[in-house]
C-alpha cells in the first residue's frame, strides 16, 4: 500500500512536470513562429516599399531625358513634375535633382532651390563613381542622414541620369521619410516587449520601433545579425543573447531579395514564458496541494490498516473512497487537459486569421496601389502631351486607360476603409464644417459625370444651415457615395436633388434621385458589404456593393442614422440624420453674409 501511494504521487507530480515542460516548449515555438510570420510580412512591406518608390524615379529619369528643360534650375514645369510624382508614395518627403557637380538644380520643396552643394551624398557619389549594382539602370539606396537644412532624419533613393552622349550628368533622388516606417510599426499589435527594426544591407538602423529616434543611423554590424546570422542563411529564427536589445531574445530576421534591407522581429523570451510561468506556479501549488492531500490520505489508510482486524469494514469503505476520488481527480486532469487543447487551437486558428487579413492588407495595399499610382500618373503625362502630341484616338485611350485606373483605385480605398472600421482603425478627424460648402464641393467634382450622363443636378438647402461637428473626409465621402450612386442608376433624362434642412433638431441631408430603384425585399440587404441587387436590369451597372454599407458605418461611426427608401422604376431616396449634439450654431455676421451666397451646381 505504501509504494502505491508513493507510486501515485511520483506520477502525479510527474504528469504535471511534463505538461509543463511540454507547454513551455509549446509557448516558445508559437513565439518564433509569430516572429517569423511578422518578419515576413515586415518585409514584403518594406521592399514593395523601396520598389514603388523605385518605379516612380523610373519614370521621371526617363521623362528628365526627353525634355529640354530639365537642367534649368527651378523650371516650373520639371517643378510641378515632380511634385506630381512625389504624392504618389507617402513615404516621399521630397524629390531632387541634383547635377553631377553636387549643385541642386530643382527641389520639389521649393520653386527656387537653395545652394547647396551635394557633392558628398552618397547617392551622388555612388552614381558618379559606378559603384552601384545593376550599372546605369541601377538604383541606389542610401544609409540615413541627417538633412544640412532641416536637421532631420532621411533615406535617400536615386537614379542615375544621362547626358544625350551618354556621360554621368547628375541624379534623380527621392527623399524618404523613415518614420512612415516607425509609424507603421507603432500601430502593430506586438507582443511584450517586442522590439521592430528594419536595417540597411550595410548596417545602419533606418527604423525602429520603439525608440527609433535613438537608434536611427547607429550601425548594427558588430551585432550577430550582421557578424554571423546573415552570413549563413538570409531567413531565420534564433534564439540568442544581444547586448542591444537585452538578454535572452528571440530574434526573426529577413533579408530582403530585391532591396539592400533586412527587417527583424525580435521578442524578450521572459516577456513570452510570463503567462507560462504564472501557470507553472499555479500548477505547482496544486501538484503541492495534491501530493499533501494524497499522502494524507495514504497516511490514513496505512494506520487503518494497521488495525485492519478491527475495523476491516471500515478499511473497505475509505479504500472505495479513495478509489473514486482518485478517479474524479484523473477526471478532472483529463477534462482540463481537453480544455487547454481546445483552446490552444482555437488560439492558433485566430493568429492565422490575423496573419492572414495582415498580409492580405500589405500586399493589396503595395501590389494594387502602387502600380496603380504609376499608371495613373504616366497616363496623366501622356494626356498633358509632354512626350508628344497625341492624335485624337490615342488622347480618347489614354483617357479610358486613366478613368479606369482612378476607378479601380477608388473600388481599393472603399474596401480598404471598409476594413478599417470593421477592425476599429478608422480614425475620425473632427472639426466644425459648413455644410452648404461641402455640399457645394460635392456638386462641382459629380457635375462633369451628370453632364456626361445627361443627368439634372439641384440643389436645396435651408438658409441658414448649422455648422455641423464631424470629420469632413467622412461626410464628403458620405455625399460622394450616394451622388455617384445615384448618377450611375438614374438614366439620361432623369433628375438629382440634394436637399439639407433642419429635422427635429437635427440636420437632414438628403440625396433622391429618378433612377431605376431598389426592390422594397432588397432595402436590407444592400446595407451588406458586396451585397448588389441581382437582376437583369441593374446587374448592368458595375460596382463592388461597397457604396452603401460604406456610407452607413461611416455615418454612424458619427452618431447619425442613414436611412434608405426606394421605388422600383421611380427612384431612391437616401437620408442622413446627425444628432442636435453635433450641430453647432452659427456667429450672427456669419448668417448675414450667407444669405447673400447660393450653392454653386
Amino acid at each position: 500500500m505504501g509504494a502505491f501511494g508513493v507510486a501515485l504521487i511520483v506520477g502525479f507530480n510527474a504528469m504535471i512536470g511534463y505538461d509543463l515542460l511540454h507547454e513551455r516548449s509549446e509557448t516558445v515555438t508559437r513565439a518564433r513562429e509569430e516572429n517569423g510570420a511578422m518578419a515576413l510580412v515586415l518585409e514584403r512591406h518594406a521592399t514593395d516599399s523601396f520598389s514603388g518608390v523605385s518605379k516612380i524615379l523610373a519614370g521621371v529619369a526617363e521623362v528628365l531625358a526627353v525634355r529640354g528643360d530639365s537642367w534649368e534650375q527651378g523650371d516650373a514645369d520639371v517643378h510641378a513634375l515632380l511634385r506630381r510624382q512625389a504624392g504618389q508614395s507617402p513615404l516621399i518627403r521630397a524629390m531632387l535633382v541634383v547635377a553631377a557637380d553636387g549643385r541642386l538644380v530643382h527641389d520639389t520643396q521649393t520653386l527656387t532651390p537653395a545652394t547647396l552643394d551635394l557633392s558628398d551624398r552618397d547617392y551622388l557619389m555612388a552614381h558618379r563613381d559606378g559603384l552601384v549594382a545593376g550599372g546605369a539602370d541601377g538604383v541606389f539606396v542610401g544609409n540615413p542622414a541627417r538633412g544640412r537644412t532641416s536637421g532631420t532624419w532621411f533615406i535617400g533613393m536615386s537614379r542615375r541620369l544621362n547626358a544625350p552622349d551618354g556621360r554621368f550628368a547628375g541624379v534623380v533622388v527621392a527623399v524618404m521619410e523613415p518614420t512612415a516606417f516607425r509609424g507603421l510599426y507603432r500601430t502593430l499589435a506586438l507582443p511584450g516587449d517586442a522590439v521592430v527594426t528594419l536595417y540597411h544591407a550595410d548596417g545602419p538602423v533606418m527604423a525602429r520601433f520603439p525608440d527609433h529616434e535613438t537608434y536611427i543611423g547607429r550601425s548594427a554590424r558588430h551585432l550577430p545579425l550582421f557578424a554571423r546570422l546573415l552570413k549563413e542563411a538570409p531567413v531565420g529564427t534564433e534564439l540568442l543573447d544581444s547586448p542591444s536589445d537585452g538578454p535572452r531574445r528571440i530574434l526573426s530576421y529577413r533579408a530582403s531579395a530585391e532591396m539592400p534591407l533586412v527587417v527583424t522581429v525580435s521578442s524578450s523570451r521572459d516577456a513570452v514564458l510570463a503567462p507560462w510561468r504564472s501557470k507553472a506556479v499555479m500548477l505547482a501549488a496544486a501538484g503541492l496541494a495534491g501530493t499533501l492531500v494524497l499522502g494524507l490520505m495514504m497516511l490514513a489508510l496505512l494506520r487503518e490498516a494497521g488495525r485492519r482486524e478491527r475495523t476491516m469494514t471500515d478499511l473497505q469503505g475509505s479504500e472505495r473512497a479513495l478509489r473514486d476520488s482518485q478517479h474524479r481527480l484523473i477526471q478532472d486532469i483529463a477534462a482540463r487537459h481537453r480544455i487547454e487543447a481546445e483552446l490552444i487551437a482555437a488560439k492558433q486558428v485566430s493568429d492565422a486569421a490575423n496573419r492572414a487579413k495582415t498580409q492580405f492588407l500589405a500586399n493589396m495595399s503595395h501590389e494594387l496601389r502602387t502600380p496603380l499610382n504609376a499608371v495613373i500618373g504616366f497616363a496623366e503625362a501622356l494626356e498633358s502631351g509632354i512626350f508628344g502630341t497625341l492624335t485624337p484616338k490615342q488622347t480618347e485611350y489614354v483617357g479610358d486607360i486613366r478613368r479606369s485606373g482612378q476607378h479601380l483605385l477608388s473600388l481599393i480605398n472603399d474596401i480598404l476603409d471598409t476594413t478599417k472600421i470593421e477592425s476599429g482603425k478608422y480614425v475620425l478627424h473632427q472639426e466644425e464644417l459648413a455644410v452648404e460648402d461641402l455640399i457645394g464641393e460635392c456638386l462641382r467634382q459629380m457635375e462633369q459625370l451628370a453632364l456626361e450622363k445627361g443627368v439634372t443636378l439641384t440643389a436645396k438647402l435651408d438658409d441658414p444651415l448649422p455648422i455641423l461637428y464631424a470629420d469632413a473626409r467622412a461626410v464628403r465621402q458620405i455625399l460622394l457615395n450616394l451622388l455617384s450612386n445615384a448618377v450611375k442608376f438614374t438614366p439620361p433624362g432623369g433628375r438629382i436633388a440634394v436637399e439639407a434642412d433642419r429635422a427635429a433638431r437635427s440636420l437632414r441631408l438628403r440625396v433622391s434621385d429618378t433612377g431605376i430603384g431598389i426592390p422594397t425585399v432588397e432595402l436590407e440587404q444592400v446595407m451588406e458589404p458586396f451585397h448588389q441587387v441581382d437582376n437583369s436590369h441593374t446587374r448592368r451597372y458595375a460596382g463592388t456593393g461597397l457604396g452603401l454599407p460604406l456610407v452607413k458605418s461611416l455615418v454612424e461611426m458619427q452618431d447619425g442614422r442613414f436611412v434608405l427608401s426606394s421605388v422600383l422604376g421611380r427612384g431612391t431616396t437616401a437620408t442622413v440624420l446627425f444628432p442636435p449634439g453635433r450641430l453647432r450654431s452659427r456667429p450672427a455676421d456669419l448668417m448675414t453674409l450667407e444669405r447673400t451666397q447660393t450653392v454653386p451646381v
